[in-house]
């Protein structure tokens, strides 16, 4: 399979996760241009490890590829104060990277997340940080990692779901999260953010090319 194909298979993937309105981007490390990046975004990335940079760059580079299929002329998405991107007014995004691959989401409206990680197990000794005994407790029996790998996804997502300039840091601890075919459910333990306690939040998973993607909208 070329890397072309299996980008496009990934991409498939991402964007059936979301409502038609959202625009969706991918791109491969390999392809980052970081010489590409706006003076307002290198100056965030300061004395940055070259991996962090291409991540980075290849971020923007899809953030802008997204922005454009809304109209949204090129433009810079420099860092805010919470290290999400500063989206310009009325857009909402979110960014992703993992495994050589960087994918953003955009759309003019609500908050969304996405998270993208490598479909491979969780250590043990992290399981107990990602999720309660009683989320641990509802998964599939065995291959437990692998499930709470797909769990984080689902978290991490849902984390990146709020609004710009307002998000909140909360624990995994703070939504019981339970997966369900195709997608998940997250109810929220606590308030946090501009989630009240008893909020339930719905997303979508998906398995494609060793990749977990998860995607919430709101």
């Amino acid at each position: 399979m070329t890397a072309a194909v299996r980008l496009g298979r990934i991409g498939q993937a991402l964007a059936a996760l979301f409502p038609a309105e959202v625009s969706v981007a991918l791109c491969n490390l390999a392809a980052a241009e970081p010489a590409a990046l706006w003076p307002e975004e290198r100056k965030t990335l300061g004395a940055a490890v070259p991996r962090r940079v291409m991540e980075f760059a290849a971020g923007r580079q899809a953030a802008r590829q997204a922005l454009s299929a809304l109209g949204v002329a090129p433009r810079a998405l420099p860092v805010l104060p919470d290290r999400a991107p500063l989206w310009p007014e009325g857009i909402a995004g979110s960014i992703s990277h993992a495994a050589g691959l960087a994918v953003a989401v955009v759309r003019r409206g609500a908050p969304l997340g996405v998270d993208v990680e490598e479909d491979q197990p969780l250590p043990p000794d992290l399981w107990p940080e990602i999720a309660s005994a009683a989320e641990r407790a509802a998964l599939p029996a065995g291959e437990t990692g692998l499930w709470l790998r797909r769990l984080f996804a689902a978290k991490e997502a849902l984390f990146k779901a709020q609004a710009q300039g307002a998000r909140a840091m909360f624990g995994f601890d703070a939504a019981h999260v339970t997966l369900a075919e195709a997608g998940f459910d997250a109810q929220f333990q606590q308030d946090a953010g501009a989630f009240r306690a008893g909020d339930v939040v719905r997303g979508r998973l998906a398995l494609v090319e060793g990749l977990v993607l998860a995607g919430v909208t709101r």
